[in-house]
C-alpha cells in the first residue's frame, strides 16, 4: 500500500450520482475508462495489481500508463502515474477513494509526488473527474477536441 502518511500535492474531490459499484467500474474497466476519457479514444488494461492500464490517444499513441500498485474493491485504487505525452517524465502516485452517500458517491482524486514541471496534470484531473461525472449521470462525456 500506499504511503498515506504523506500528503498530497494535489486533491480533487466531487460528488457523483451513482452507484459503488457504477463509479468502481468506471474507474477499474479500460473499455469505460476510455469511454469518457476526455483526450483517449481506448484504453487497454483493466485495473490490476501489478498489470498496467493504458490511455491510448486517437493516433494509436500511448498518452498515460498507470500500474495499480493496491486494491480495495469498491473504496479504493493506487496507481502509478506515467505521463507519454513527455520524453522521460517521471512518475508518480494516484489514488483514487470512492465513500457512497445514498443515491450517490464522494470520488477523491489524490495526486502525490507530481514532479517539477507537470502543473498542468491539475487541469487534466478537473477535465477526467467532469468527464466521468457526466457519463455517469447523463451517458454523455465531455470530451477535449484534438487535431491528433
Amino acid at each position: 500500500m500506499f504511503d498515506t502518511d504523506m500528503k498530497p500535492d494535489f486533491i480533487h474531490q466531487t460528488f457523483i450520482r451513482c452507484t459503488q459499484d457504477a463509479l468502481w467500474d468506471a474507474l477499474t474497466k479500460a473499455d469505460q475508462v476510455a469511454t469518457y476519457h476526455f483526450m483517449c479514444d481506448a484504453a487497454e488494461g483493466d485495473a490490476e495489481v501489478g498489470k498496467p492500464m493504458k490511455m491510448i490517444r486517437k493516433d494509436g499513441s500511448t498518452m498515460l500508463t498507470q500500474v495499480t500498485t493496491a486494491l480495495e474493491p469498491k473504496s479504493r485504487i493506487e496507481m502509478t502515474f506515467e505521463p507519454n505525452w513527455e520524453g522521460g517524465a517521471e512518475t508518480s502516485q494516484i489514488v483514487f477513494l470512492i465513500d457512497p452517500e445514498g443515491d450517490h458517491c464522494k470520488l477523491t482524486c489524490e495526486h502525490y509526488d507530481i514532479p517539477k514541471g507537470q502543473d498542468g496534470v491539475r487541469e487534466g484531473w478537473a477535465r477526467h473527474v467532469a468527464s466521468l461525472k457526466s457519463w455517469l449521470e447523463t451517458g454523455q462525456p465531455i470530451k477535449a477536441e484534438t487535431t491528433a
